[in-house]
């Protein structure tokens, strides 16, 4: 940096309270304080995997019209954060949701001002904000650009976790990036108010952001009312802005750099009490050259007009101090310092520039600065490069940026859009008119596709219901030409076949039951044993009784289509109606229980018929109740359940055997 012959003097050292300089013996013990003012997260303050106390918004909300919500990132006293996606520029932005209430048209018109002023300063090292406005269920919004990074106080932090501090280069770096963004702050007669580490990011590409411009002080004051927030306990804070928030001004900017300096100084940290902060902010920096004691403590006075006179001033005093202690302030940063870009591009030995990005030198530029490497573009937040001219121009062409894309000349170290940057601006004013015309070519072209592929479509279309229609009316005259089928019958269609197939029976014997049997049954009076012991006798007789002679003729009503797929049994054996008898008796006591659980439910019933047939195997099938009315009924189902697993001696008999069992009272 070279000297100016009008800066202004340097602050002599003021004395301490206690009318003494500072030294190693007035420090504080070693040791972190037991409430830190700097942590990872700020107090009050819940991150992205905390549940907030009250989210108004949810994923696919449209905030304004504009901003639709990706997710969740956390909420503190002030308001909840949201990152959305801004529907105009297609970025990431966050929309804080405030708690404070409406209020009054007055008051937030002057509020909106505030907004619109602070989304007006472009600068590099602040964060800009995008606007401000009511969400549906009427809560102010601030919107604002997202920083995808860390906080100062997280880097801090995790420092002193490690057991390591930071340098005079390093609080040199961050800092006069941090003045850089304020003078442009206080060049449109405005303030930061809220400035602290919690309000300092670092980006992945290691720019330094002042965030929280006008959001912060607005929230700020909303709690002070209620004795909460950084005005009211935040040591970084001005003493004049905490007893009044009207005292806001550049001045209380200077005193929360100073403050900064010395938390980053301060090998501990500083405690979250702001007397003891102020006190111990001037012990922790007795190691240092007392210069850099005289502008801290210049910035911590009580009163205004002691501090720097700016933000430009404090930058100029702390980089030649940082130069009299022997800090390298350009090129690579050394091991172990934070990611943070230099603050300062040129060499001091008069080498070569210092690429922000890369570990080595630049090269020198060529004579031919169009095919020197010296440009980086930023794709969704990220840089790429370095390209030349021309590859700049050819990823232009190829549509793969455009006009609004963000290009860093390594050089200069000026970042702007590539309209903006002198090398490209008259070719990209020229190449718009040309891309737009190619663009309304293609448009027509696919618009005239699509006529066409309609057009086709619906030619294919009534081709395919006119040849479906003809496919159609052949089936019909074809199906119409067929003769009429001709009935088989049974016998004939079961010869066709090469298996064996008995059809069922066309006649029904009827199998006769004992009536002092049915008596029982069909007496409510009778006891269990008073049946069992008519069964006992029947079966006694061996079948003796004749069964009823004759036969019976097919029951009315259809009856089930059985037949017998297996093979004939091979026995000669007649099948007797007393042996029928005999195996329909062995169950009877399952059927009796049939048909007394129906004469509970209905005393007038006086019996059924079980109609089935016995094929040569043994087996029973077509198994129905004669009478239809108790054919689905419960003692139906009972009956045709019992005589289909019944199992009858194998029979020689060329057909299925067809028999009725009458089970009625007389």
């Amino acid at each position: 940096m070279s000297e100016s012959s009008n800066k202004p003097p340097r602050v002599p050292p003021p004395l301490t309270p206690a009318g003494r300089k500072p030294s190693a013996s007035g420090a504080r013990p070693p040791g972190p304080p037991p409430r830190p003012a700097v942590r990872r997260q700020a107090p009050g303050v819940r991150g992205s995997t905390q549940a907030p106390e009250a989210a108004t918004l949810k994923t696919g909300d449209a905030v304004g019209g504009r901003f639709v919500v990706e997710r969740y990132l956390g909420s503190s006293g002030g308001g909840v954060s949201y990152l959305c996606n801004d529907r105009q520029t297609q970025s990431s932005v966050v929309v804080k949701v405030l708690e404070m209430p409406f209020p009054g048209d007055d008051a937030f018109a002057r509020l909106s001002a505030d907004v619109r002023l602070a989304g007006s300063i472009e600068h590099r090292n602040l964060t800009g904000a995008v606007g401000m406005g009511r969400t549906q269920s009427g809560e102010i919004f601030i919107a604002m650009e997202f920083v995808e990074g860390s906080t100062l106080s997280q880097l801090v932090a995790q420092r002193r976790e490690e057991g390591r501090t930071l340098s005079i280069r390093d609080t040199f770096t961050v800092l006069a990036h941090v003045c850089s963004a304020l003078s442009a702050v206080h060049e449109r007669k405005t303030s930061h108010g809220v400035l602290t580490p919690y309000n300092v990011y670092v980006n992945k590409q290691g720019v330094v952001k002042v965030g929280n411009l006008a959001f912060g002080r607005m929230v700020s004051t909303f709690l002070h009312g209620r004795g909460e927030g950084a005005f009211h306990d935040s040591i970084y804070v001005a003493p004049e802005v905490a007893e009044s928030p009207a005292n806001l001004s550049a001045a209380a900017d200077l005193y929360s750099l100073g403050m900064i300096a010395a938390e980053l100084l301060n090998p501990t940290g500083l405690p979250s009490d702001r007397k003891q902060a102020h006190e111990m902010a001037l012990d922790g920096l007795a190691k240092y050259p007392p210069a850099l004691f005289s502008l801290v403590s210049a910035c911590l006075s009580g009163d205004r007009r002691q501090r720097p006179a700016s933000a430009q001033h404090f930058r100029d005093e702390l980089e030649e101090i940082a130069r009299d202690a022997g800090a390298r302030l350009s090129g690579v940063a050394p091991p172990g310092a934070l990611p943070v870009e230099p603050a300062v591009v040129e060499s001091e030995e008069g080498d070569s520039l210092f690429d922000l990005f890369d570990v080595g030198d630049i090269a020198p530029p060529p004579a031919d600065e169009a095919e020197a490497e010296r440009y980086l573009v930023q794709k969704s937040g990220l840089d790429y490069g370095p390209f030349t001219e021309i590859k700049i121009l050819e990823q232009l062409r190829a549509d793969e940026i455009d006009e609004n894309s963000l290009v860093l000349d390594r050089f200069t170290q000026q970042r702007c859009r590539l309209i903006e940057m002198e090398a490209f601006s008259a070719e990209v004013k020229a190449y718009i008119p040309e891309r737009e015309e190619r663009r309304r070519r293609e448009a027509e072209a696919r618009a005239e596709l699509q006529r066409k592929v309609k057009k086709g479509g619906l030619a294919a279309l009534v081709v395919s219901i006119v040849a479906g229609l003809v496919v159609l009316a052949a089936m019909g005259w074809f199906w119409l030409q067929q003769p009429d089928p001709e009935p088989m019958p049974l016998e004939q269609a079961f010869a066709s076949l090469d298996y064996t197939f008995l059809p069922p029976p066309s006649e029904f014997q009827a199998v006769a039951v004992d009536s002092d049997l049915l008596q029982s049954i069909f007496n409510p009076r009778a006891s269990q044993e008073e049946i069992a012991r008519t069964l006992k006798k029947v079966r006694g007789a061996g079948g003796k009784r004749a069964s009823a002679g004759g036969s019976a003729a097919g029951a009315s009503g259809p009856r089930e289509a059985d037949v017998d797929m297996a093979n004939f049994s091979g026995s000669a054996k007649h099948l007797s109606d007393q042996e029928i008898n005999r195996v329909i008796m062995s169950d009877f006591n399952a059927m009796t229980d049939c048909i007394r659980s129906e004469l509970n439910r209905n005393s007038s019933f006086k019996g059924l018929t079980v109609q089935f047939f016995i094929r040569p195997s043994g087996t029973t099938g077509g198994v129905q109740i004669k009478e239809s009315k108790y054919q689905s009924r419960e003692v139906g189902q009972c009956m045709i359940q019992r005589f289909r697993a019944m199992k009858f001696p194998e029979h020689g008999a060329i057909s299925n055997r067809g028999v009725e069992f009458p089970l009625y009272v007389q």
